[in-house]
């Protein structure tokens, strides 16, 4: 195994690299005062195909998701590690992306997908993780994208902490806390979407989600949508569900999260678990997540 392993990493290393400089493309804004825009969130389980817990193979079903997710108009992929050249280069349309970290270990796996322009994208590394998240630069991503001329709106593309036991639990919550600075430090004032694998449960007692939205004036679509604004109740016997199990009456860790400001009111209009789409021709999950899409309105307030 540990052989298939160097020979996976071998190959990502060989394989002509991708750059797409987001910073240097030329772009034009319309001229709007409304409109909608999409947003995704995929864990693509982007590791070597020897140590991926997805099932099916790697590098043929993130070719299929880098297609699959033009139908939105902005994906945030999470662990996407050896096979971004499959995600960028398999016909994927979007003309603005992040340039890839490369490989697991050396890479944070986070990359934004973007039909509008990006600018000031930046990478933030999470002060604390634990096990093997010690093994990335795991964190959050931070950027601009501009929905129309003077239409803009931050974007946040998180991958926090793992697992559930009580150190684990504790690093996520410091992984909130830090988050919630930074926002409260870098976005003041601006309408945002923060989306991505939370890892977290609004029931388990031992995450901070309702602390950090409430730090960050944060509202959850998935709650707006699916429960009527009314937030989970903390259990104290909680255990999560298996997560392939999941549909759009379920929590799924994948969350979208979102805030207007004075000028930008953004409005979920659909939630979605994207269960039917991302699926090879057997019917098999490309992934070891469901992705998780929110249809969004958007206008300026006159």
């Amino acid at each position: 195994m540990f052989f298939q392993y160097i020979l996976e990493v071998w190959k990502s290393l060989t394989r002509r690299r991708v750059r797409v400089f987001i910073e240097e493309k030329e772009y034009e804004l319309l001229d709007a005062k409304s409109g909608n825009f999409s947003v995704i969130t995929y864990n693509i389980a982007g590791l070597p195909q020897v140590i991926s817990s997805a099932k099916t193979d790697r590098s043929s079903s993130i070719a299929h998701i880098g297609s699959l997710v033009n139908d939105f108009d902005v994906a945030h992929i999470q662990e996407d590690f050896n096979y971004n050249y499959y995600l960028y280069q398999s016909g994927n349309l979007h003309p603005y992306r992040t340039i890839s970290m490369g490989l697991a270990i050396f890479g944070d796996g986070l990359d934004s997908l973007s039909k509008y322009p990006i600018t000031n994208f930046k990478r933030v590394e999470w002060q604390n993780r634990t096990g093997s998240d010690r093994l990335t630069p795991k964190g959050f991503s931070h950027c601009t994208m501009h929905l129309a001329l003077g239409v803009a709106v931050d974007f946040y593309n998180i991958h926090a902490n793992s697992q559930d036991h009580p150190r684990a639990a504790k690093a996520r919550r410091a992984n909130y806390l830090q988050l919630a600075n930074y926002i409260n430090k870098h976005s003041v004032g601006k309408a945002i979407v923060v989306a991505g694998d939370f890892n977290s449960h609004f029931a388990f007692s031992e995450d901070n989600l309702e602390e950090f939205m409430v730090k960050t004036h944060l509202q959850d679509s998935w709650i707006m949508l699916e429960r009527d604004d009314v937030m989970p109740t903390i259990d104290p016997l909680f255990l999560c569900m298996d997560i392939m199990d999941i549909d759009n009456e379920s929590e799924s860790i994948d969350k979208i999260m979102f805030r207007s400001n004075e000028q930008i009111t953004l409005m979920p209009k659909k939630y979605e678990v994207e269960r039917e789409k991302f699926v090879d021709k057997l019917g098999e999950p490309l992934s070891d997540h469901w992705p998780v899409s929110v249809v969004f309105d958007w206008m300026i307030n006159e």
